[in-house]
């Protein structure tokens, strides 16, 4: 009886270890994205970015940058599981642009790379402690003047 207990318990734990380290390259792993975004209404420049939740591994987002009150921009982009990774694929404004694939999560963290692409090589997600969401892009290095970071808060009462 014993070693069927030990025996049962092994492949528990087995069994957790293994859907810990899928998580980790499942859209699941990024359910802190869900929801919509904005940056201050009374910067220069506002972002409003919404997700979906993740649903067969699926995630939908849109984004929409206003400057001067007019619309400067807007993007649609889908979070995908292909062959393993997870897959960053933006459209800004009708255009496919480069895929970015999920390097890193870490707690609420997400890095997506494109080292391939000129700018940005990374894109950043954060669920930060205020529940903030920041959002950054960057280029070849972190200190890059290029770069650029939006803190948004939660909208319609999250």
């Amino acid at each position: 009886m014993r070693k069927i207990f030990t025996t049962a318990a092994l492949i528990s734990m087995s069994l957790s270890t293994t859907v810990a380290a899928q998580d980790a390259s499942s859209v699941r792993s990024l359910m802190f994205l869900a929801g919509c975004w904005a940056s201050p209404r009374e910067a220069s420049e506002q972002l409003r970015e919404c997700f979906t939740a993740p649903y067969a591994g699926l995630i939908q987002s849109s984004s929409h940058t206003v400057k001067d009150k007019k619309t400067a921009s807007w993007e649609f982009a889908v979070i995908s599981e292909n062959g393993g990774k997870v897959t960053y694929a933006p459209f800004f404004m009708g255009k496919a642009l480069s895929t970015f694939t999920l390097t890193r999560v870490e707690g609420q963290t997400a890095v997506f790379e494109n080292p391939t692409n000129d700018l940005p090589k990374k894109l950043i997600y954060r669920r930060n402690a205020d529940r903030t969401l920041t959002a950054r892009t960057e280029g070849a290095a972190a200190d890059d003047p290029q770069n650029q970071e939006w803190i948004m808060a939660p909208q319609d009462g999250q």
